[in-house]
């Protein structure tokens, strides 16, 4: 059974159980789901839409937040609203305006209308940047500075402690520090690092990039995105036996299989990329059918001929940078693009993904 079918069937039996007003169908999710979908290209007033969606979540007969806010009153319970995997429903995000409305509406009044007015209905929505900011270009800063503290964005130093922990829950004795590794030290969690990939992706004595900060850059794009499933991929390809003698006895992953699992790592995220970013996939392809000569990085401009709208959209999100007349690709997407680095470049591209 998927996950969203057992967790709706929880949600339904707690919610019915504990709120006596309430008759939640134990399918919510799936017919939630399916409402939104065959009926998104029909909708003419998206507030109503999604007051009436939501309402009757929680009792089929509800229609409105008034009802549902009075009728939680009389049994003094509160609701919350879980909205996720719009990304799946509305994937045309950026091009349609309808799409568009559907998001802008959910995000902002039905949002600000809750807040204001219906003090025992309250909602989190789960939703990709990018989309917020396709649906509101407008009032898009202050939008996200009023719900900045709920932006759910990883760090590098919260990345680097995924990847301790998840050794040492494959390796008792690994972990070699004072607190747990959620509280630990950046200090702490580096001199574990150094245990699992070496301080330098060499000797320690070498000219060779520093491992940890060499790996941050790798992985991520340039807004500094990184997300738990690169590093458990990344983690996954760099500990995959090799058969060959390790010519380093200070660590756990050598050299040549971390260079070798970024490589597979970034194919496997371009095709995450096409799918999750569907306004960026004729963009990628274009560069993907680019002549193998003009595959170099920094690329022209004018080889790469993407116009002001696909430029925008590849620098927003984190898979272009632009410097003067020449154009940079992260570390992640260039394997999966099949570019290669003329010289100077690839110190150029991991300054400007760590430079956020």
């Amino acid at each position: 059974m998927p996950s969203y079918i057992r967790l709706g069937l929880e949600i339904a039996k707690c919610l019915n159980q504990n709120v006596s007003s309430a008759n939640v169908n134990e399918s919510v999710f799936l017919d939630n789901a399916q409402s939104l979908e065959q009926q998104k290209t029909q909708v003419n007033d998206w507030m109503e839409f999604w007051q009436k969606l939501l309402v009757s979540s929680i009792h089929p007969d509800w229609r409105s937040f008034q009802q549902a806010n009075e009728e939680l009153e009389k049994v003094q319970k509160k609701i919350v609203f879980l909205v996720d995997g719009l990304e799946d429903i509305f994937k045309q995000a950026s091009k349609s305006e309808v799409e568009k409305k559907a998001i802008q509406v959910l995000c902002q009044d039905v949002m600000n209308q809750l807040i204001a007015r219906y003090h025992n209905l309250g909602i989190i929505i789960f939703v990709r940047r990018d989309m917020v900011q396709a649906s509101i270009p407008i009032n898009f800063k202050q939008f996200e500075q009023n719900y900045k503290q709920a932006e759910l964005k990883w760090s590098s130093n919260e990345a680097l402690k995924l990847a301790v922990w998840l050794v040492s829950q494959a390796i008792d004795d690994f972990y070699n520090g004072p607190k747990e590794i959620n509280t630990a030290s950046r200090d702490v969690i580096e001199e574990n690092l150094i245990r699992l990939w070496g301080l330098k992706l060499g000797k320690a004595s070498s000219n060779e990039a520093y491992a940890s900060r060499w790996i941050l850059a790798a992985l991520s794009d340039f807004n500094g995105q990184l997300q738990a499933r690169d590093i458990i991929r990344f983690l996954k390809y760099a500990t995959s036996p090799t058969g060959k003698k390790a010519p380093y006895q200070d660590r756990l992953l050598m050299p040549a299989e971390i260079k070798s699992a970024v490589f597979t790592c970034s194919n496997e995220k371009m095709e995450e990329v096409k799918q999750e970013y569907t306004a960026l996939r004729p963009i990628f392809e274009k560069l993907e059918q680019l002549p193998i000569e003009k595959k170099s990085l920094p690329i022209d401009s004018e080889h790469a001929q993407l116009n002001n709208d696909e430029e925008k959209n590849m620098i927003l999100e984190g898979y272009l940078k632009r410097d003067g007349d020449k154009y940079y690709l992260p570390e992640i997407i260039r394997h999966a693009l099949g570019f290669r680095y003329s010289k100077g470049a690839r110190p150029k591209v991991l300054s400007l993904t760590l430079k956020h």
